[in-house]
């Protein structure tokens, strides 16, 4: 009798397990297929958003404090400019890319760069945007950034550069 109760708990826990796993595989793929499309003008705009964060992306990982502020700046520019009203979000954080600067510790112009990221985080999540630009993070230091993996296939932890290769690519578009 033992044995059989024992066999039914078994068969039921592996059930279980197995079911839990197909609903997470079926929650990452919708994940991916939910994103709302975007118009021609409208993608094209982002896209050089996208392309300016890249590059502001990658003057971190150089650690050049001169081209940060520059590529800061363009970044600021590319997102002022875009005149559509989805971006709202986006916009109303340049003015903390502003900020950004030579003079700064890296610590002060990441944290000026997160408060940009994270409304273009949750739009490159809403959003059809080009598949190249995908979703990481970092357990250790609960952050999250935009890399394009057309370019950085890797992780490129910018918010804890003594463990470069720390987090997870969340998305794959």
């Amino acid at each position: 009798m033992k044995y059989i109760i024992l066999s039914v708990l078994l068969m039921t826990g592996v059930a279980t397990a197995q079911h839990s796993n197909d609903h997470d595989h079926d929650h990452d793929h919708k994940m991916s297929v939910a994103r709302k499309p975007l118009k021609a003008a409208e993608k094209t705009a982002v896209t050089s958003i996208l392309d300016k964060n890249d590059e502001l992306f990658n003057a971190f990982l150089k650690k050049d404090n001169a081209l940060v502020e520059k590529k800061a700046k363009a970044l600021s520019e590319a997102a002022s400019q875009a005149k559509m009203g989805i971006l709202k979000d986006i916009q109303a954080q340049t003015g903390k890319l502003s900020t950004i600067s030579g003079s700064k510790s890296h610590e002060a112009n990441m944290e000026a760069y997160e408060s940009f990221l994270k409304p273009l985080i949750k739009f490159v999540q809403t959003y059809e945007v080009d598949k190249k630009f995908n979703i990481f993070s970092c357990p250790m230091v609960k952050k999250s950034w935009i890399q394009d993996t057309s370019v950085n296939k890797d992780v490129q932890n910018i918010y804890a550069m003594e463990m470069l290769e720390c987090g997870t690519q969340d998305t794959k578009f």
